[in-house]
């Protein structure tokens, strides 16, 4: 691709940069803007998901605390990444070789799993929201239980739809995905989930779901944790082959970027940070993938859900 326009749908980078009181700028994480300062333009998903943390940091407050340090880092960066509210502002830095970061949850529990609190969070940024991280919660069972959308979960999903904010079914159980579809009124997306057809982990979506999500108009974008690719150590190649296999099912528009940067300790063989989807371009383009298709799934995919789900 002549210039690489980069759209990411999700990463774990801005608590990383919080935990490890480092700067965007450059850092030790798998994003930084040195990093990305070779593509032609570059939006993030900055997901704070604090779930995972030990549960000192998780009783400090940790939502509050982290975005508060990631957004004091977009200050110093002015010049260099911008916060994006509105689908025009994603536009813009698509469009005018910028650097633009939208905000997002995972793992509600960030926010206690209030319905409530989604209108303060929408006021901090918030753009998109996963209902859960890897337990269940008050609103759905994760993808280890079986369980469905509860009645608070039901509540939470018409709200955020309401204010603006895109619904992410990554990391849900089955029956929680499908009680989202039966709910949704606006495209729904999996940030950050590949084929179960072409790698069986119930993280990944099914050929079933994939559809589902098209048919809402949403996308399912290319997670880049290893155990998620293949059942042996990850390459490229394996990245590609989740790629065509949404395609091959009628997903081409709907397959987007959802790297999980610094949320995976294990990446595909030769790929250590956001730089290298120039080296994921340049495998695509080798396997007959035309530009425009290219384009689609490095950005455009995901930008047409920003616009039709985000004022």
């Amino acid at each position: 691709m002549k210039a690489l326009r980069v759209f990411d749908g999700h990463c774990d980078t801005a608590v990383e940069l919080w935990r490890r009181q480092e700067a965007l700028a450059d850092s030790s994480c798998q994003i930084s803007l040195r990093r990305a300062e070779g593509f032609d333009a570059y939006v993030q998903v900055f997901a704070f998901c604090t779930a995972w943390l030990p549960r000192e940091l998780q009783e400090s407050d940790a939502f509050c605390r982290s975005m508060r340090y990631f957004s004091a880092q977009l200050e110093r960066s002015r010049d260099g990444m911008f916060l994006c509210r509105t689908a025009d502002d994603v536009e813009s830095a698509l469009t005018g070789h910028a650097r633009g970061a939208v905000f997002a949850i995972e793992g509600a529990e960030a926010i206690g799993c209030d319905p409530g609190r989604l209108d303060g969070a929408y006021e901090a940024g918030v753009r998109m929201v996963t209902l859960t991280w890897n337990h269940q919660n008050a609103l759905a069972g994760s993808c280890h239980t079986g369980e469905g959308l509860s009645a608070q979960g039901r509540e939470f999903v018409r709200r955020a739809q309401r204010l603006g904010i895109i619904i992410d079914v990554s990391h849900l159980s089955d029956r929680a995905f499908w009680d989202v579809c039966e709910l949704a009124e606006e495209p729904i997306v999996a940030s950050h989930s590949n084929s179960r057809a072409v790698c069986p982990h119930p993280r990944n979506l099914t050929d079933e779901q994939f559809r589902a999500i098209c048919q809402h108009g949403g996308t399912a974008g290319i997670n880049l944790y290893s155990p998620f690719l293949s059942a042996e150590p990850a390459t490229l190649d394996d990245v590609c082959r989740h790629i065509e296999h949404f395609c091959a099912l009628g997903g081409a528009g709907h397959v987007a970027l959802g790297g999980d940067l610094d949320g995976c300790d294990t990446l595909p063989e030769g790929f250590s940070g956001v730089e290298d989807y120039e080296k994921l371009a340049e495998a695509l383009s080798s396997r007959g993938f035309e530009e425009e298709i290219m384009q689609e799934i490095f950005s455009d995919s995901l930008l047409k859900v920003v616009k039709r789900c985000i004022m």
